[in-house]
């Protein structure tokens, strides 16, 4: 049964559909991308001066690499995001800003550079609930231990202040509360989160994950959510798990998980358009970061999404946005730049964090410092020294380290990211221990390695 809670702290409970459907054997796109019968829903919205959207949909697949789409050139069929790339843009130099969820939820709905940097390059934050969104230099006082620090505005709180009516969809336990992830959610939903009243372990643990928060519950909470909306002038983000739930069972399993959402999204979205609700709304669909799988590269580095060093299939990831906005779709973009892209399309005019240009990518991985900027991307190794250089024009798949050949860039990138470390450093101590809360969370995760700081 769908959870959620109001502004007003009043508990709602949507209808229990928890009754788990085979998916269709038919691959054809949902009508939703077929019909496009509105000049809103399917015209290009380049205009600067364009006026705000009644509607904004987020939806995040947990885990998805942009190269498994077929709009990306991929065999895997996704015809329902296909369409919806056909009728707006897909952006094709997108990066996650982390490739961990948490860290790159965070920059998503801050707008900010996620960091761990502490006071010396040897040692990063230790990872906690408190600090596993990078935004833990926000925070007021060791008191604070939400991880998205109160004084740090959300996309929710900025949208809902601009009139909407903000509807959240969760089923990532790293978004569960207490975490910060609901601030300025009229209707918040945790999907696959067990009842308050058994306990606090029993509420992150899920028997069965597929089974708790597949995408048939995500769409019937969302759903619901939509249905006892007070407005339909509304923001709603959906956060989708299956391709995260692929088990770890290589590609062809990882292949089948991204063409159950795909059929998802087109369900999702055809639901919302038979309510009439699908015209004058900006769709965005993209992920929170990619996986790695089996790729080899210049050093072996972590399996899955654990990064250190994050290679480019981990961040890798789609944007695609419908009706098209005034972005240019080859321009490098990252998580945190979604923030002032869904801002602007409510007419908020934003300011964006300065502690990166806008073509920069810095990720503050436990064991590496990795920085991005136009062809070059460097992994700098914490406890050693060793330096990773990669020409990502040349080489894309990251199989030759090129520092000795650039020795110039070396000394710029090394430069570069002492200057941002310094920016996005957290200036006090937090308690290095993870609550058995914390533990829990990631064991169903799949993050054991992260149980213990690295040094």
């Amino acid at each position: 049964m769908a959870e959620s809670t109001t502004r007003a702290g009043r508990a709602i409970r949507g209808p229990d559909r928890t009754r788990r459907r085979k998916l269709p054997r038919c691959t054809a796109a949902i009508a939703f991308g077929l019909l496009c019968a509105g000049v809103a829903a399917c015209g290009d919205d380049r205009s600067s001066g364009a006026r705000p959207t009644e509607r904004v949909i987020l939806i995040v697949i947990d885990t998805l690499r942009r190269d498994f789409l077929s709009t990306y050139g991929s065999k895997v069929a996704t015809p329902n995001i296909d369409a919806l790339a056909a009728r707006g843009q897909r952006f094709n130099d997108f990066s996650a800003s982390f490739h961990q969820t948490s860290m790159s939820m965070g920059s998503l709905f801050t707008g900010r550079t996620p960091s761990l940097e502490f006071n010396r390059i040897e040692r990063t934050l230790f990872w906690n609930s408190t600090t596993w969104c990078g935004l833990n230099r926000y925070a007021k006082n060791r008191d604070e231990t939400l991880c998205i620090p109160p004084s740090v505005p959300t996309l929710a709180e900025t949208i809902r202040d601009a009139g909407y009516w903000t509807i959240g969809v969760a089923s990532n336990q790293f978004l569960y509360e207490p975490s910060g992830f609901s601030r300025g959610f009229d209707d918040w939903n945790e999907v696959g989160k067990k009842p308050e009243t058994m306990g606090a372990l029993a509420r992150f643990k899920l028997p069965d994950a597929s089974e708790t928060r597949f995408f048939g519950h995500v769409n019937d909470a969302a759903l619901a959510a939509v249905d006892r909306r007070p407005s339909d002038r509304f923001f709603l983000y959906v956060h989708y798990m299956d391709v995260h739930d692929y088990g770890g069972h290589g590609a062809q399993r990882y292949a089948k998980a991204v063409g159950s959402v795909d059929w998802a999204v087109g369900k999702l979205l055809g639901e919302i358009e038979t309510r009439g609700l699908l015209d004058d709304a900006r769709v965005i669909l993209t992920s929170d970061h990619g996986e790695r799988l089996a790729e080899r590269h210049a050093v072996p580095g972590k399996p899955g999404h654990t990064g250190n060093p994050s290679f480019r299939e981990v961040l890798a990831v789609p944007l695609v946005i419908a009706p098209a906005v005034d972005r240019d779709p080859d321009a490098f973009l990252r998580t945190q730049d979604l923030f002032y892209v869904i801002q602007e399309a409510v007419g908020i005019e934003p300011e964006p964090e300065t502690s990166l240009a806008p073509d920069e990518l810095f990720l503050t991985e436990t064991d590496y410092r990795t920085y991005q900027r136009g062809r070059f991307k460097s992994s700098l190794r914490r406890d050693d020294g060793s330096f990773l250089l990669f020409d990502l024009e040349a080489d894309p798949g990251e199989a030759t380290n090129v520092a000795a050949a650039h020795p110039d860039v070396v000394a710029e990138h090394t430069r570069r990211m002492d200057e941002i470390a310094e920016a996005v450093c957290a200036r006090r101590a937090v308690v290095e221990r993870l609550s058995e809360e914390d533990r829990e969370r990631l064991r169903e995760l799949g993050y054991l390695e992260q149980l213990e700081h690295p040094r």
